[in-house]
């Protein structure tokens, strides 16, 4: 038993390994901090007029 959930928790690692190698798939980390320079969802939270937040 524990071999068969060893397999499928290893089985989509090796696979999204192997596309990434061959150039199939793309990964990316989806953790990186916004950039409100270039994010246009943050720029009202660093905006510098205040006063409609009240």
């Amino acid at each position: 038993m524990q071999y068969v959930i060893a397999v499928l928790v290893v089985l989509p690692v090796v696979a999204l390994v192997a596309g990434s190698l061959l150039g199939r798939v793309t990964l990316q980390s989806c953790c990186a901090p916004a950039d409100p320079r270039t994010d246009l969802r943050m720029r009202a939270a660093f905006d510098e007029d205040v006063a409609f937040r009240r």
